[in-house]
């Protein structure tokens, strides 16, 4: 009677057999299932990978994948990237410091030449109306010009065009102006006898008077100016020095050519008269002009400024300093003058960063 046990370990034992092991830990009976991660679906298989460490120190910074998240507390530059082949596409506007996730690296932002630097004015106080009382001068020893404003007609208000705060004129030949008695200050000092300096102005011209509109002014009212960049047509710049005198002259577009980084550069040591005052417009210089009256420096001739206390001499922003009605029509962003000849190189650096950035950083 053993048979039928035999019989029951027999099927048994075929049972068995017929059984697989799928690999998760649990016996299935019938074909062993796929554990395979391929998606069956329609969007694009994912594969990771780890890339090599991603070093930056470059300002401008291309990359593609995910840059692994950087720890805050350490203070490393060279991280670990892991990509994917499903790139996301990083669009970086031009900076010069790259930021990536909580990590900062790069170069310094550029800065503005300071050799020779006598005053800058950033003209940024405020966004609108008439509120400061000064144009705040940035350089060292400061020389903060009052704001002397004709509240009648409005002018100068301060305005904020593009992200570009400024002093702005509604119209040209109006009255209000930054300004001060410019006897014993730092400028009439430091110009007296120079045979080299730099003016540098930001500015947007949209009107002048035919009595010349005044940009930057260094004089008395009765005269041209002793170092005054003026205009009197919406086709012409002007240099005059010696109170009377037409040093420079250049065509130059107001109309179309909008704000501008304008640089004039004042030289008497340069062997060839025509390279002894030199303008330039965004970095590029500008041929000279012809005019009648134009007279062009001697060779080392110096800047004189009278100090007769008698009859005071002004400073001024955007207008001549005792009288007014020398203004233009449109908006002065920012203005400073050196010591010195900026070089080309210089000029072109700074005409970049205004060109992007006329208020203080």
């Amino acid at each position: 009677m053993p048979r039928p046990q035999f019989r029951r370990l027999a099927a048994l034992a075929l049972l068995l057999a017929a059984c697989s092991y799928d690999g998760s830990g649990l016996v299935s009976a019938g074909p062993p299932s796929s554990t395979s991660s391929t998606s069956t679906t329609d969007e694009p298989t994912t594969t990771t990978t780890t890339a090599p460490p991603l070093t930056t120190s470059s300002p401008e910074l291309t990359t593609t994948g995910t840059t692994a998240p950087v720890d805050p507390t350490v203070d490393a530059t060279t991280t670990d990237a892991t990509t994917t082949t499903s790139t996301t596409a990083a669009t970086t506007e031009h900076s010069t410091s790259t930021t990536t996730g909580d990590e900062t690296t790069g170069e310094p932002p550029p800065m503005l030449v300071d050799e020779g630097l006598l005053v800058r004015y950033f003209l940024d106080e405020a966004a609108g109306g008439q509120g400061p009382k000064y144009a705040l001068d940035a350089a060292p020893d400061p020389l903060d010009l009052p704001l002397v404003y004709d509240m009648g007609a409005m002018n100068p208000v301060y305005a904020e065009q593009r992200g570009h705060r400024g002093l702005r004129w509604p119209m040209a030949g109006l009255h209000g102006r930054a300004t001060l008695p410019v006897a014993d200050t730092k400028v009439q000092t430091a110009l007296q006898n120079r045979t080299a300096a730099t003016l540098e102005l930001v500015v947007d011209i949209d009107a002048v008077t035919l009595l010349g509109s005044r940009l930057v002014h260094v004089g008395r009212s009765f005269e041209m100016g002793h170092f005054t960049l003026r205009s009197s047509a919406l086709d012409r710049l002007e240099f005059y020095w010696k109170g009377n005198n037409l040093a420079g002259v250049w065509p130059v577009d107001w109309a179309g050519l909008g704000r501008a980084v304008v640089h004039v550069v004042l030289d008497t040591g340069q062997p060839e008269p025509i390279h002894r005052v030199r303008l330039y417009v965004d970095g590029a210089a500008v041929a000279d002009g012809m005019d009648i009256s134009l007279v062009h420096p001697n060779q080392n001739e110096a800047v004189a400024i009278p100090t007769d206390p008698n009859i005071p001499l002004y400073f001024a922003l955007g207008n001549r300093g005792a009288d007014g009605d020398r203004s233009f029509q449109g908006t002065l962003y920012y203005a400073a003058i050196y010591a010195t000849a900026l070089s080309e190189t210089q000029l072109q650096q700074n005409a970049e960063i205004l060109a992007g950035t006329d208020d203080a950083p």
